[in-house]
């Protein structure tokens, strides 16, 4: 499944009002972009569905700039919301719906939970002593929360009906990451969405007594946006105390950023009977 991951600087306003778990992976044939057309009238700036990123290694540069805008402008709007009950403590089971089935709402019409997306509490990444845990998941029925600016109007024009997004920390090494999936009606909005260079997306909070931290404007952060089948997601890793990191955590970051991202991608994955994307 795809990964990438690029630097941010800290233009994010944290959302500790979406349920822990606000919204919000470029696509191949198997995953939502494929041969199918762009959708119609796009917001200035986006580009045509790409072939899908491979996984990147701690440290390892973008292997291309498309679909890694960094966010560009601070949020302003939230909604307070609490955090989702989620008490998956694994991967959801196989379903038995083709890869092309996926692709569109019409056939892959069953809303995403938290449970599903992300069914494990704890998280492992490449780091040593390196482990996440599950804070806080939000579910919105509205998308507009997730983002700000241009990223907002072309989540409305391309018809997000839910989001579903997580926050993992790592206390022991200051670390977290916020994890949004958007479900877009089609495949081709997902990947439109992700190939825009809109990106003003918002941090996942608690509600009450939060851990974390939104990024200080000017800290620099892990970004990444993809599409998978018809889904959007985004991610966004730093310092749980927000503030600017040094160039020794950056492999640190992209490491926990990939563990959560091929946590996401696989359940999402797992929708279908075949296995892998």
């Amino acid at each position: 499944m795809p990964a990438a991951a690029a630097t941010g600087r800290g233009q994010v306003r944290g959302i500790a009002v979406i349920a822990c778990a606000l919204a919000v992976l470029a696509t191949s044939s198997a995953c939502g972009g494929g041969d199918d057309e762009k959708a119609d009238s796009p917001a200035a700036g986006a580009r045509s569905p790409g072939q899908s990123a491979p996984p990147v290694a701690p440290g390892t540069p973008a292997a291309s700039a498309s679909a890694l805008a960094s966010p560009d402008a601070a949020p302003t709007g939230s909604t307070l919301r609490s955090c989702a009950t989620v008490t998956a403590t694994a991967k959801p089971t196989r379903g038995t719906l083709s890869k092309d089935d996926l692709r569109s709402a019409s056939t892959n019409s069953v809303p995403l939970t938290g449970d599903e997306v992300f069914g494990l509490p704890e998280l492992s990444y490449k780091y040593p002593g390196g482990t996440l845990t599950r804070t806080c998941v939000k579910i919105l029925d509205n998308c507009a929360p997730i983002a700000s600016d241009k990223a907002a109007e072309l989540i409305a024009k391309l018809g997000c009906t839910r989001a579903v997004a997580a926050l993992y920390v790592d206390k022991a090494n200051n670390v977290q990451t916020t994890v949004g999936v958007l479900e877009m009606p089609t495949a081709i909005a997902a990947a439109t969405l992700a190939e825009s260079d809109a990106g003003a997306y918002n941090q996942v909070e608690q509600p009450t007594a939060p851990i974390t931290k939104t990024f200080e404007d000017g800290a620099a952060y892990s970004w990444v946006s993809e599409s998978l089948y018809r889904y959007f997601i985004y991610e966004m890793t730093g310092r749980m105390d927000g503030t600017d990191r040094t160039p020794a955590e950056v492999d640190k970051h992209v490491a926990a950023q990939n563990a959560v991202y091929h946590l996401v991608g696989d359940s999402l994955d797992r929708r279908s009977a075949a296995a892998g994307s």
